[in-house]
């Protein structure tokens, strides 16, 4: 394989995805990558019609753009080219052209998740003007709060998540067994929650051992452990400058992989300028969820809270007959304790 080729795909897979699913495969004929969804790597109630996939794919394709560009080559995508194939997300045909100075480039391998609280200090005139000016996406658009109130507010929306979840046998079960205790765990699998990326306490790790057992936390339920869990994670939540929604007019998948796109421009442009950013999207991918009629894994209490908590996002951002598709937040910390490891090339090529 063309060097070149192999570093845009490594870089590539740096792209973040939900629950470290990586969920993606890459063929190579001569100069042409096809990118491939593996549906069965993310198998999450978090997942609605692979949307979920698709913006974590939407970022794999941003990287090869900015690595390709960097390395000498023009990156043409074809979007879903195969009717036949669903699976098939791309073909990307890499022509030969003058290598460019991509200023987005070094930070593909430097991104990373980072859910430790982050200081409360506005954000810098000229941070805010860089996220603010990166190019809108076809169909997507971005929006951003420093409110205070909205985004301490926001925070307790972005919480409801791990109420829910804690709350509801199906999602405590998926989030549990995606759990990687151990380093030994974490090198082997390189997939999943590491506990280290969570930025638990001692004390609350080994909490989370005793709440992986469904039968303990139903007793735990009964006291309204989870809403004490939500509200430290509420707390976290708002523990940064300011809060991001990229919303839009319709659910395609496409307009996933524009999502996932942009996603990636922000959130590189913001590592490039000091910046963290967290995802705080699970409540917005349950309600997409329960949106598009699949309802039958939420207990009507749980239902209600989470319609109307995506209501609040709404409301909070001023958006009405749009779709909140991912919210973040972001703001200056210390470094994060860990970071997910990802599948090595070999995993990710198919022939």
């Amino acid at each position: 394989m063309n060097e070149n080729i192999r570093e845009i795909i490594e870089l590539a897979s740096k792209a973040p995805s939900g629950e470290n699913a990586q969920p993606w495969q890459f063929k190579i004929k001569d100069n042409i990558i096809s990118q491939y969804l593996v549906p069965e790597r993310d198998q999450s109630l978090y997942n609605w019609g692979h949307r979920a996939s698709y913006i974590a794919h939407g970022a794999v394709l941003e990287n090869i753009k900015i690595a390709a560009s960097q390395l000498g080559y023009s990156a043409i995508i074809d979007l879903f080219p195969d009717k036949s194939s669903t699976n098939l997300i791309a073909k990307i045909t890499l022509e030969k052209s003058m290598p460019k100075n991509e200023p987005l480039f070094p930070y593909i391998e430097k991104r990373v998740t980072n859910r430790k609280p982050y200081e409360v200090n506005p954000l810098t005139d000229e941070q805010r003007s860089a996220l603010l000016s990166v190019s809108q996406e076809e169909g997507a658009r971005f929006l951003l709060t420093e409110d205070r109130e909205k985004i301490v507010e926001l925070g307790r929306v972005g919480s409801t998540n791990e109420e829910v979840m804690l709350s509801n046998k199906k999602l405590h079960h998926f989030f549990f067994s995606h759990i990687n205790w151990t380093e030994k765990e974490e090198n082997e699998k390189r997939y999943g929650f590491y506990i280290k990326t969570l930025e638990l306490p001692p004390p609350a790790q080994f909490m989370f051992k005793v709440l992986s057992k469904w039968n303990l936390m139903r007793i735990f339920k009964m006291f309204g452990f989870p809403k004490i869990v939500a509200s430290q994670n509420a707390k976290v939540n708002a523990a940064a400058s300011a809060v991001g929604i990229i919303i839009i007019k319709e659910r395609k998948p496409i307009d996933y992989i524009n999502v996932g796109k942009y996603l990636q421009i922000l959130w590189l442009t913001a590592s490039g300028h000091g910046l963290y950013v967290q995802p705080i999207a699970g409540l917005l991918c349950l309600e997409l969820r329960i949106s598009e009629g699949d309802t039958s894994v939420f207990s009507t209490k749980q239902k209600n809270i989470i319609d109307e908590k995506y209501a609040l996002v709404q409301k909070l951002f001023g958006v009405t007959n749009e779709t909140v598709a991912f919210m973040f937040r972001v703001g200056v910390g210390d470094a994060p304790s860990a970071q997910s490891s990802k599948y090595s090339l070999e995993k990710l090529l198919v022939s």
